[in-house]
């Protein structure tokens, strides 16, 4: 059996090959369409990648937090970033309540004003989408109140399980949202997470402050799979998301985890990303065939790479030759 590649372009690279800055992308839903469809088809000349043929609105994982208080800020070609940590102590946080119309709350009403334009112009053949909800109620939690959380799950653990179960309604009434939306299910059966935070809790709080509010999450909606994007894991965490039974874990660029250690300690499908900056952005293109052979050696299911902006064109083809030659 082969082993599959994918690459991954975020927003500010299709801005990049399309000479559109990031304040602009972000700007109109007209600008987001463009690039999105724009972007790909460039790539696709260039290298050969897939033409993508769906779009949506764009407004960051942050979208999750903004109807508690958490803004970006845009910049004129930098990636978005946010404000601040709106939530100023535990008790603030533990009183939070879920809006009663997510669609009014935060970043929502701009966003599906993006949406709506978006279907009321996309090209014929081209979907579009509208995703929220999807980050992890702990990394939402980090997002909004800040490191001070790390000491308040030990000293106040009884006020961040009362913040974490807000969140957690309000990532499922986000989802909701989107299915609405969308007019459709959304997920098919498998819903998936973005929890970057999640590996800065140890071992031993792992499961009571993260793993469990995403399965409720998941019992909401009656998934038949898990899935999950996380960094930052060490291997004890990996062991406690298969027994809770993840289908399938994409640790990233994780600093802390090998191929290796996924082949000992996991069963399941897992995804060990190609390292953005020093594997791929600073290396040569021997050194890319070099460490792409190295990791299928070691036991990759699969291989991918994000793209950054300034990687060589000659370092993503020769991402995509070598993977060819694993199909």
């Amino acid at each position: 059996m082969g082993v599959p590649w994918s690459v991954a372009v975020p927003p500010e690279v299709y801005c990049e090959y399309c000479g559109v800055t990031m304040r602009d992308y972000h700007a109109t839903p007209q600008s987001q369409m463009h690039v999105q469809l724009e972007g790909p088809r460039i790539l696709h000349e260039r290298y050969g990648l897939p033409l993508r043929r769906s779009v949506s609105p764009d407004f960051t994982t942050y979208l999750t937090s903004s109807p508690f208080g958490l803004e970006f800020e845009v910049f004129e070609d930098q990636v978005p970033a946010p404000k601040g940590h709106p939530i100023r102590s535990i008790e603030e946080a533990a009183a939070l309540e879920v809006p009663e119309d997510m669609s009014q709350a935060g970043n929502f009403p701009r966003a599906i004003e993006f949406f709506e334009w978006m279907q009321a112009h996309a090209p014929e053949g081209v979907t579009v989408g509208f995703g929220a909800g999807t980050q992890a109620p702990w990394t939402t939690a980090v997002l909004l109140r800040g490191h001070e959380l790390f000491v308040e799950l030990v000293e106040q653990p009884d006020l961040v399980h009362r913040f974490l179960s807000t969140l957690t309604e309000s990532s499922i009434r986000q989802r909701e949202l989107s299915a609405r939306l969308t007019e459709g299910d959304p997920f098919g059966g498998v819903i998936g997470y973005g929890d970057d935070y999640g590996g800065l809790l140890g071992p031993a709080h792992y499961y009571d402050f993260d793993v469990a509010y995403m399965l409720r999450i998941a019992e909401h909606f009656r998934a038949s799979a898990l899935n999950i994007h996380t960094e930052l894991l060490r291997r004890p965490h990996l062991a406690i998301l298969q027994d809770a039974g993840w289908s399938y874990i994409d640790v990233g660029t994780d600093p802390h985890l090998t191929v290796r250690d996924c082949v000992e300690v996991l069963h399941i499908p897992f995804l060990v990303q190609f390292k953005t900056s020093q594997e791929m952005l600073l290396a040569t293109p021997d050194e890319v065939r070099a460490t792409y052979r190295q990791m299928v050696a070691d036991g990759a299911q699969r291989m991918m790479v994000e793209l950054c902006r300034g990687v060589p064109e000659e370092n993503i083809r020769a991402f995509i030759d070598v993977g060819r030659e694993y199909e």
